[in-house]
C-alpha cells in the first residue's frame, strides 16, 4: 500500500464528518413555563367562581410577560375547557389597565405593574397567580415558588374569599403553603 493511499484512507473519514451538516438542536425547552402551564389548567379546574357572569362565555387566561408561558398555553391548552367554557388566553399588554379574565398571570419582568393591578382587580372575581416572594401578601390569590429546586405554589384563602372564589379541597391539599 502506498503512502498516499494509506493517507487516503485514514483522513478520508475525518472529512466525511465534517461535511455533514449539523443537525440543528432543539430549543431548549423552558421547564419553568411548561410546568407553569399545567399548573394554571389544574388549578383552574378546581376553583368555583361565584360570579354568575365568569360562568359563561370564554374562560379567559391573561398573561402580562412571560412570552414562554403565554406560549406554552396556547400550544397545550387553547384547545380545551374549563368545565363547560372554552379556554381562550390573551397575552395581555404591560399595563395595569387590565381587561376581563378568570385567571391573571403576572410574570416577574413586570412586578411593578402589581400595586395598581392589585388596586384595580380588589373587587373583580380574577384570580391573580404571580411568582414573587411576599406575594399573597401584597394580594395575590396563588403564587409559583421554588422548593427545593421544584416548582411548587402557594394560596391565599383569604385573598380568594375578596375576589368570590372557591378554592377546592383538592387544591390545598396539594399547595406547597396555604395561607388562611
Amino acid at each position: 500500500m502506498t503512502a498516499r493511499l494509506r493517507r487516503l484512507i485514514l483522513f478520508t473519514p475525518l472529512f466525511l464528518f465534517a461535511a455533514i451538516p449539523q443537525q440543528p438542536r432543539e430549543a431548549e425547552k423552558d421547564t419553568t413555563a411548561i410546568l407553569q402551564a399545567n399548573y394554571l389548567y389544574n388549578i383552574a379546574k378546581l376553583v368555583e367562581w361565584k360570579d354568575q357572569d365568569m360562568r359563561t362565555g370564554n374562560f379567559v387566561i391573561g398573561v402580562i410577560g412571560s412570552a414562554n408561558l403565554y406560549q406554552e398555553l396556547i400550544k397545550q391548552y387553547s384547545t380545551r375547557t374549563i368545565g363547560k367554557q372554552p379556554i381562550e388566553v390573551r397575552k395581555l399588554p404591560r399595563s395595569p389597565e387590565v381587561e376581563r379574565c378568570h385567571i391573571l398571570f403576572v410574570g416577574r419582568s413586570d412586578l411593578a405593574l402589581l400595586p395598581e393591578i392589585y388596586k384595580r382587580m380588589q373587587d373583580q372575581p380574577t384570580m391573580v397567580i404571580t411568582e414573587y416572594a411576599g406575594a399573597l401578601e401584597d394580594g395575590a390569590i396563588v403564587n409559583f415558588v421554588k422548593v427545593d429546586n421544584l416548582l411548587k405554589y402557594e394560596m391565599s384563602m383569604k385573598n380568594a374569599q375578596k375576589h368570590r372564589l372557591v378554592m377546592g379541597l383538592t387544591l390545598k391539599n396539594l399547595a406547597h403553603r396555604v395561607e388562611e
